[in-house]
């Protein structure tokens, strides 16, 4: 994010402007889960050194002033069902030092405390669902409405998602899945309607010239389905190699270099298969490339 442009925008869901640092950790908490909790499309942000009408103050002289790390300690300590992810960036605007702290908009919403946390008087409640609407932070005695709460739960679910998508975010977690019948068939415990299903065998014996730089040249390509319950949802090529051992998406070749997208669904369901090495150690040895690619959940 271009912070020259983000602070020409208004106070909004996604960005809050301080004109200094908190003076305590309840109120920079309650900031930071309403913040966390907001319902937008892009990253949430906590701008230090700027007033609400958005004018540049800086925090150069700011004896509250806080590191990124002292705000994951507090986070950390703080008592919660999960712990936002943040980063902290100062920038030089005006000549003032302005501190961003960049709160990573996650589906897995809603954050909360797990327990009351107290100061002075103020309390941000055990179980409490805080948000922002527009520029306005739900107060420490409310919660937010109905509406946002559900709205925050089936963001976490991925409810409102196609299938595909859905899929690509339950296979976030690959210890959620259970496994039948050896490899052959996994299915998401808690939402069993999603599978992965071996398919076909392609090409047995199947040779590539990665394929050849394992110990056992031995190899085959075959099928692997994702499936919505009786919807083949996608259909991937992986390759079993090394003489069993490694059971691996087929790499794309992208000038005279294989490669494999860290951020592809046949990455993740890549996470399901038991693996003689991590996948990074055998695509290595195979002399494949992973890279940090596009999302691929469609």
């Amino acid at each position: 994010m271009d912070i020259n442009l983000l602070i020409q925008e208004p106070e909004s869901e996604k960005l809050d402007f301080k004109q200094s640092h908190h003076a305590d950790t309840l109120a920079l908490l309650h900031d930071i889960l309403c913040l966390a909790n907001a319902w937008t499309e892009s990253d949430h942000f906590l701008v230090f050194g700027m007033t609400d009408r958005g004018q540049v103050v800086g925090v150069e002289t700011d004896g509250n002033r806080r590191t990124g790390a002292n705000i994951q300690d507090m986070l950390r300590q703080s008592r919660l069902n999960r712990i936002p992810t943040v980063s902290m960036q100062t920038v030089l605007v005006s000549g003032h030092e302005v501190d961003v702290l960049t709160i990573k908009n996650r589906p897995d919403k809603p954050f909360f405390a797990t327990a009351d946390k107290d100061f002075q008087g103020h309390t941000i409640r055990a179980g409490v669902v805080y948000t922002r609407i527009g520029d306005t932070n739900v107060p420490l005695r409310e919660s937010a409405t109905e509406d946002a709460i559900e709205l925050a739960w089936r963001e976490r679910f991925g409810l409102g998602l196609s299938p595909l998508r859905r899929a690509f975010r339950l296979l976030e977690e690959p210890d959620k899945w259970q496994k039948i019948g050896g490899e052959d068939y996994f299915y998401h415990q808690e939402f069993p309607e999603f599978t992965v299903v071996e398919g076909d065998t392609l090409v047995q014996p199947f040779q590539e010239a990665w394929t050849t730089r394992f110990p056992d040249r031995s190899a085959r390509s075959f099928y692997v389905k994702l499936c919505y319950g009786s919807t083949v949802l996608k259909r991937f090529v992986f390759v079993n190699c090394d003489g069993g051992r490694y059971t691996l998406p087929l790499p794309r070749l992208e000038q005279s270099q294989f490669e494999v997208n860290r951020n592809s669904i046949h990455w993740r369901v890549a996470q399901l298969y038991r693996q003689y090495f991590p996948i990074e150690t055998a695509l290595a040895l195979g002399g494949v490339r992973i890279v940090d690619g596009p999302i691929e959940d469609g």
